[in-house]
């Protein structure tokens, strides 16, 4: 029996876990749909998502649903813009629930989501974008929607979110980011509480004004709810905002024309340590170990209706009295800290909204500080009326108050400034309706950190405010071993501090010396990767700022750039829209003068630069030396010493280390020597090309004169063909190298007859004909492989066979001709009747012909007359042999200067 019974029971507890797995492979294509429909249902805007699974099973007796790729776009005016997407969520639901059909409410009793991203936002004609409820009381001859979804819930979460709310017409901005909310309760009841516990970061903006900025934000609240009257009542509420304890209660309940809200809140202690508390951990630092003294007080009251007309009104008070505060270890604190804050709104209009901070004040050793201030209309056009007054040693600053600054920091701030003006005229450049005037002073600032190469000081530096423009009268330092003193005026200041606008100047600088070294940041050390291996430190690429809008004209006795003086440096800078403009930039440099004119734009992202550089009557070794790029463009000039002129036009990318990416340069260099000889130096070329060709020495080459283009791009410099003199050789060259100096030239030499060995030279002279020993031959020489390990090919073999067979075959027609004038004498003394003697004379004359025709060509003399063509073909293999043991002498032997001189000469 008791078997039995096992195996009933065994048999039903099978049946049931069957019927668990089975039921979610029938249903889960159906729950899908049935979500998806319901909720579109009852929205103007589209929800969707990629996946749904459901599982009978891990929230078991209930039914468990999970989404994933959640995602809710907007209908217009936001059309298409995502109002709410999800990594993922799952609802739980009675099991019954699966059962119903599509159009009929689901009720919930558990949600999660995780990764969640919702952006409310408010357009500038006051559009919501999370309107999307459907309109009840449309048709579509469809019928009417159900109402979706009844909550029942017993708890929810939501877990690594993001909620963010943007208002164009009032200019407020609202961030919530890392969010971790849960609540649980029975929210099924008519009457219940719902325990929740919040943590997130919050960020506040106003008009472009920072608030809070990723200020942690926490909040364990007990919410009671009255679902009859829709009402919300906090009891027992503890927040925190950053280290600030707060402390509220009151309710909200909800009307069919807004919101009745009733809220109050405080800190529970009156203690200073709550106002340091309140300021963003990244300046108020560890508070452990903070003594301080004195009381603070943060008060305030929400009260009043809530809908699209108007705000509650609002009470919000702030109060220190008598305080002061001591961080361990720093030998100063903050003394006499007073003011008073009030932030009011007693209409429900939002522009009525107001600050007033009567008074503010603190010292530090013997330096007061005071201001006091007022803003009227904070959410419309706010008004402004403030004053500041007092003195600050910025070494005692530092003694009290824990500041970010590496290194030293000395100097006096003193401060008498009042204004008044309304964003909107600032905003506008009405400076007319603005009210600024007062000084700013620095004296003896010492400046030294990781930002600058060098220590800064600056002796004094005077600003004097008035409505339009802050004049900066006088700014005199060093920074390193160069010095500056600089003066002008900046306009649109108020605007460029307070909100988005452009910086505009007008700025002399005077230098005695200047070393742009001094002027760069300490180079950074890269940052080691996980393995412990030092990587790139990954930087970001130079970016120019986009709101200031500067020319600077400069004038300094002498510039030190990357070691090169230049002395008598004058010209503009111009900086604006992200791009540095160089406009007549002129200097004494190199024993000549330089001329500059360029550009440098980030606005592309990486930055680009262009520049057109005048180099006139300089040093060539020493500009090679001083601009590294040239000789990347010209190498063979670094075996030149002498004068040249250039003119350099290039563009390109510039690295991380802003030195040029080779590959991305293009432009041109026109160059002309002045006057030049060889600097000792020669170059694996140029001993190539001597060892090559025995006629010319190019230790003696002179250059002056020479003018030649360079054009370059993709990492290839083109050099158009151009052309000079050794002696009487002329010499014509073209071709290109690569940037890594990989050649590919032609050198063409016109060489005359008279250079190339002996044997050519006994065949010009006995062909006796004027001006032949001065013609020319073209030998061409062929130079590739690496700058530093050249190869050099040549025709000079074949242009000397060449021309041993042009001068023997003149030769022989010479002598053919000589013959022929024998042969008519002879004819004619055998007409005339002298036949005894004619037999002798025919014999003399082909004696004489063979003779001269074998002494020339190296023929046997004939046993019978030959035939021309025979003739001719043993003088083709004469001169072979000829142009080959003329070849073997001069190219074999070994190079002689003293018998190259005198076959030159």
């Amino acid at each position: 029996m008791k078997k039995k019974l096992l195996k009933i029971a065994a048999g039903a507890l099978l049946f049931l876990l069957l019927l668990l797995i089975g039921i979610p492979l029938f249903l889960e294509a159906k729950i899908g749909p049935i979500i998806r429909n319901n909720v579109n249902n009852n929205i103007t805007g589209h929800f969707d998502f990629d996946d749904a699974d459901l599982s009978l099973l891990r929230s078991f007796p209930n039914a468990r649903v999970s989404l994933s790729g959640i995602r809710l776009t907007t209908p217009a005016p936001f059309d298409g813009d995502t109002l709410l997407k999800a990594d993922e969520a799952y609802l739980v639901i009675g099991l019954r629930e699966l059962f119903k059909g599509e159009g009929e409410p689901i009720a919930l009793r558990e949600l999660m989501i995780e990764g969640a991203d919702l952006h409310l936002a408010i357009d500038s004609l006051e559009n919501a974008n999370y309107d999307l409820a459907r309109d009840s009381g449309a048709s579509d001859g469809a019928e009417e929607a159900s109402e979706g979804f009844t909550f029942d819930l017993q708890s929810y979460a939501i877990h690594a979110s993001r909620v963010r709310y943007s208002d164009a017409s009032s200019g407020i901005s609202l961030e919530l980011d890392e969010i971790e909310h849960s609540g649980s309760g029975d929210l099924s009841a008519a009457t219940s509480e719902l325990q929740t516990r919040s943590k997130a970061l919050i960020s506040l903006a106003m008009d472009s004004v920072a608030y809070l900025n990723r200020n942690p934000l926490e909040l364990d609240a007990l919410l009671g709810i009255d679902l009859e009257t829709d009402t919300y009542t906090f009891k027992e509420n503890e927040g925190r905002i950053n280290q600030m304890p707060l402390v509220f209660n009151g309710s909200v309940q909800l009307l069919e024309e807004g919101q009745q809200v009733d809220l109050h809140f405080k800190t529970p202690t009156s203690d200073f340590v709550n106002f340091l508390a309140l300021i963003p951990e990244a300046y108020s630092k560890n508070l452990e170990g903070v003594t301080t003294n004195g009381t603070f007080n943060l008060e305030g009251d929400i009260t009043g209706i809530s809908n699209d007309d108007r705000i509650p009104d609002l009470d919000i008070r702030m109060e220190a009295s008598d305080a002061s505060f001591r961080y361990p270890g720093l030998p100063k604190g903050m003394d006499d800290i007073n003011f008073s804050a009030r932030v009011r709104n007693t209409t429900g209009n939002t522009d009525d909204t107001y600050l007033e901070v009567p008074r503010a004040s603190f010292r530090i050793d013997q330096d007061a500080f005071d201001m006091q201030a007022t803003i009227r209309s904070l959410t419309g056009n706010p008004k402004v009326e403030a004053a500041v007054k007092g003195t600050l040693n910025l070494a005692n600053l530092k003694q009290a108050y824990p500041v970010d600054v590496d290194g030293q920091l000395s100097g006096t701030l003193l401060a008498d400034i009042t204004t008044a003006f309304d964003m909107e005229s600032v905003e506008k450049e009405r400076y007319e309706n603005t009210r600024t005037s007062g000084t700013l002073q620095v004296r003896n600032l010492v400046m030294e950190n990781d930002a600058f190469g060098q220590p800064v000081k600056l002796q004094e530096a005077n600003l004097r405010f008035d409505p339009a423009q802050a004049r900066l009268e006088s700014l005199s330092g060093t920074m390193g071993s160069s010095d500056f003193k600089v003066s002008g005026t900046f306009r649109n200041y108020l605007a460029y501090l307070l909100s988005d606008g452009t910086l505009q100047g007008d700025l002399n600088l005077q230098s005695d010396r200047l070393v742009v070294e001094d002027f760069q940041s300490a180079p950074s050390q890269p940052a080691a990767d996980e393995s412990g291996d030092q990587g790139a430190a990954g930087e970001p690429p130079l970016q120019l700022p986009a709101n200031l809008a500067f020319k600077v004209n400069a004038n300094a006795g002498t510039v030190i750039y990357d070691g090169m003086p230049m002395n008598n440096v004058t010209g503009s800078l111009d900086l604006r829209d992200q791009e540095i403009r160089l406009q007549q930039v002129k200097s004494n440099a190199l024993k000549g003068l330089l001329s500059l004119d360029g550009s440098l734009s980030t606005r592309e992202g990486a930055p680009r630069f262009r520049m057109d550089l005048g180099i006139d009557g300089v040093q060539i070794r020493e500009t090679l030396e001083a601009i590294e790029l040239l000789e990347t463009l010209a190498p063979i000039a670094s075996i030149l010493d002498g004068k040249l002129n250039s003119k350099v036009s290039l563009g390109g990318l510039l690295k991380e280390d802003f030195s040029p990416d080779l590959m991305s340069l293009a432009g041109n260099v026109v160059a002309e020597v002045l006057a030049s000889e060889p600097s000792g130096r020669k170059a694996q070329v140029m001993q190539a090309l001597d060892t090559r060709l025995d006629f010319i020495d190019f230790s003696e080459i002179d250059l002056k004169g020479l003018k030649t283009i360079l054009a370059f791009e993709d990492g290839v410099v083109a050099v158009r063909p151009f052309s000079f003199n050794y002696k009487d050789i002329g010499i014509a060259v073209e071709g290109g190298h690569t940037f890594d100096q990989q050649l590919d030239y032609q050198v063409t030499l016109q060489v005359p007859a008279k250079y190339l060995g002996s044997e050519v030279s006994r065949l010009l002279t006995e062909l006796q004909e004027p001006g032949l020993a001065e013609a020319t031959i073209p030998v061409i020489a062929r130079v590739g492989g690496k700058y530093s390990d050249p190869s050099v090919q040549t025709d000079l073999k074949a242009a000397i066979t060449d021309l041993t067979g042009r001068l023997v075959e003149a030769q022989k027609q010479k002598l053919l001709a000589s013959g022929q004038e024998k042969a008519q004498s002879l004819i004619g003394d055998i007409l005339s009747g002298k036949k005894d003697s004619t037999k002798t004379a025919a014999d003399t004359t082909r004696t004489s012909l063979g003779g001269v025709l074998q002494q020339v060509t190296g023929l046997k003399k004939p046993d019978s007359t030959s035939t021309r063509t025979d003739t001719t073909r043993q003088a083709e293999t004469t001169v072979k042999k000829a142009a080959k043991n003329l070849l073997g002498g001069l190219l074999n032997r070994k190079k002689d200067t003293a018998t190259a001189r005198d076959s030159v000469q």
